[in-house]
């Protein structure tokens, strides 16, 4: 089978072995849909060796193939894939018996992961799509997790001042699961005119320039100078990771949360003793998991289908997925206008 594979300078489409079944969890799953995460955009600034196996994670897919009578029923439904915890999970260890599966201390790493035709991962992390949705859809299931896994860690309290701080992808998503609950205000920074438009349309309170020499005065004269009850750090990228943090310190509120979504790649310097002397609590909210016996994905899945946003104006460029390269420089190169590239198979 073909898949898209980092050579050390860019995303090249091989030919690999096509996953074998070996364990009776396993699934094979088709995958029709795969979405270019920022995380894997890095790799293309040098942060990441050569790799022999696909990476990708934000995926949906048709089971094609099981390993045991038990998963029959799912040959041929439509499926979201938690690739990266659940979908390769021992199942046994006391993380996993916990439902956090993302802290699983006998993950199976030699799983390829989704810019490719085909995928191996275990029944427990394949989560089935509703009839009416579609594929591309079906891919916005993951970053839609990982902000809901945000709000389930962080858990805020009615009437609280939010900010996300960065409106690319899962600050979006960040907004959007912020909208179906009860916060007071919702801000949130943006650096393009395109993300301010989806900031708008998905519902946010202000939507504020990350450049403005005014966002200071604008957030505390909004929440009567206390500063926000709840920042979230959703930009993630190194070259802007202190600045964002720093900023989520400065407008949180003495003794508020801050949620670190955005996460880092490689290591940074920040001073701790501020947001400790100001009583700030950093939480690190990580992928997904099962909460209270549910599963992000399962909440997302919920989520997509009981809201009337359109959650698929998220993504701006499609691409066949032979066009990998393509679609990876242009994700890559043309951050003033993209939000989200899909790959179609």
């Amino acid at each position: 089978m073909q898949a898209g594979v980092y050579d050390g300078e860019n995303i090249k489409l091989v030919d690999i072995p096509k996953p074998k079944l070996t364990e009776q969890e396993d699934l094979l799953i088709e995958i029709k849909t795969t979405g270019i995460c920022g995380s894997d955009l890095r790799i293309l600034h040098g942060e990441s060796e050569p790799q022999k196996l696909p990476i990708g994670h934000e995926m949906s897919g048709i089971v094609k193939e099981v390993n045991s009578s038990k998963y029959e029923h799912l040959i041929g439904k439509k499926v979201a894939v938690d690739t990266v915890s659940a979908g390769k999970a021992c199942g046994y260890c006391k993380h996993c018996l916990n439902g956090y599966y993302t802290y699983c201390i006998y993950k199976d790493e030699d799983f390829g992961g989704a810019y490719a035709q085909f995928i191996k991962r275990r029944a427990k992390g394949c989560f089935e799509l509703k009839k009416d949705m579609n594929f591309n859809e079906g891919a916005l299931i993951e970053p839609l997790a990982v902000a809901i896994q945000a709000f389930r860690k962080l858990n805020p309290i009615t009437g609280d001042n939010l900010l996300i701080l960065g409106s690319g992808t899962i600050g979006l998503m960040c907004l959007y699961v912020a909208k179906q609950m009860s916060f007071n205000n919702i801000f949130i920074t943006g650096k393009y005119e395109h993300q301010k438009n989806m900031a708008k349309y998905l519902g946010a309170d202000f939507i504020l320039d990350y450049d403005d020499p005014n966002l200071h005065e604008n957030i505390y004269d909004n929440t009567n100078g206390y500063g926000v009850d709840l920042s979230l750090e959703t930009v993630g990228s190194y070259s802007s990771q202190i600045a964002t943090l720093s900023d989520a310190v400065k407008f949180t509120k003495k003794g508020g949360n801050i949620g670190v979504v955005g996460g880092f790649r490689v290591p940074v310097e920040f001073d701790f003793l501020i947001p400790y002397m100001n009583g700030q609590s950093l939480i690190f909210p990580i992928c997904y998991n099962f909460i209270d016996g549910k599963h992000d994905f399962e909440i997302a899945i919920d989520l997509f289908n009981n809201d009337n946003s359109d959650l698929s104006k998220l993504i701006t460029n499609q691409y066949e997925f032979i066009d990998i390269e393509k679609a990876f420089q242009h994700a890559n190169q043309s951050r003033n206008e993209v939000i989200k590239v899909h790959l179609n198979n």
